[in-house]
């Protein structure tokens, strides 16, 4: 059975350069094209057209079958898939039940042909852990987190993310939940350069340290692939703080979310708002009492992806 509270947020800014081809290069030109499709289509919220960005790529798959890049973003179309499913009309549970899976699979083979790209062990990861939770298998869970753990070491401005993602959905007293509270920390603190204030998290002080180079980059607002990241952190940073019961802490974290100088243009800042002001303390008790299927998400209801990367609303 597909569980909607276990798919959470992930960045998902691949941050890998599309291949330089010249026009008479058929088999890279359809490869770009279908990269760009898969850019084009998940910038611009398009979730009904996820099976034609499929198709595209898994035919640029049978022409360029050694591009990492081709398989990451195929298995992204399944992750976005069922990490959304809520938004289909009509979603067909048994294509459902083989995306996550896929995408692991996916996932990996990318991993297999560039071994040096540091952010797909955390997908690697963040999918293991989801496909175990919907098998309930502890085993597959654990191999997750073994392989979170070294992506996280590897990157941890980005793999921290899909740490937290991994299990912020756990019970708030539970071990999971603690270590993925701790891994936003961590991506906070990755990001920022060193320690920060954790019951006084105000981003004001780092804010000349903005960049658009570099590994930091996924860390602020405005990058091309993922241009809402920064409001996306603080979404989850603040929504994690309430869960945990720090509420003065929550606030903090959630007004970060406004320095972004395009956070009036964000397509989800009025389910942002809707959150952040919201009262916290009856929020933060949700989740204390003993009724998880009470448990307001983490992020935005329903949504796993677009609210950093969507360029424009939903239609």
């Amino acid at each position: 059975m597909i569980t909607p509270s276990i798919f959470r947020v992930t960045l998902f800014s691949f941050l890998i350069a599309v291949g330089c081809d010249s026009s008479d290069n058929a088999e890279p030109s359809a490869s770009r094209a279908a990269s760009d499709l898969f850019w084009s289509t998940y910038h611009d919220n398009g979730y009904a057209q996820i099976g034609d960005v499929q198709a595209a790529l898994e035919k640029a798959t049978q022409v360029d079958p050694n591009n990492a890049e081709l398989y990451a973003y195929l298995a992204a179309t399944h992750f976005w898939h069922v990490g959304e499913y809520r938004r289909d009309p009509n979603p067909d549970m048994a294509v459902l039940q083989t995306d996550m899976p896929t995408a692991v699979e996916l996932f990996q083979k990318a991993a297999n042909l560039d071994p040096t790209e540091d952010h797909l062990p955390g997908f690697i990861g963040v999918t293991t852990v989801h496909a175990g939770q919907l098998a309930r298998d502890p085993a597959l869970i654990a191999k997750g987190d073994e392989i979170l753990d070294a992506a996280v070491k590897r990157y941890p401005e980005f793999n921290n993310f899909n740490r937290w993602a991994a299990h912020d959905s756990d019970p708030k007293d539970s071990p999971g939940y603690h270590l993925a509270l701790e891994s936003l920390w961590g991506l906070f603190e990755a990001c920022m350069g060193g320690p920060v204030d954790r019951t006084n998290p105000d981003a004001r002080p780092y804010l000349n340290r903005y960049t658009t180079a570099g590994r930091k980059k996924v860390c602020w607002w405005g990058n091309e692939l993922a241009p809402y990241a920064w409001e996306g952190i603080f979404l989850n940073l603040g929504s994690g703080l309430v869960k945990a019961g720090q509420i003065d802490a929550a606030r903090v974290a959630f007004a970060n979310a406004k320095l972004a100088p395009n956070y009036g243009t964000w397509p989800y800042r009025a389910e942002f708002e809707s959150i952040a002001g919201s009262d916290l303390a009856a929020r933060a008790a949700l989740y204390a009492d003993a009724d998880p299927s009470n448990d307001p998400p983490t992020h935005i209801a329903g949504r796993g992806c677009v609210y950093c990367h969507a360029t424009v609303p939903e239609r």
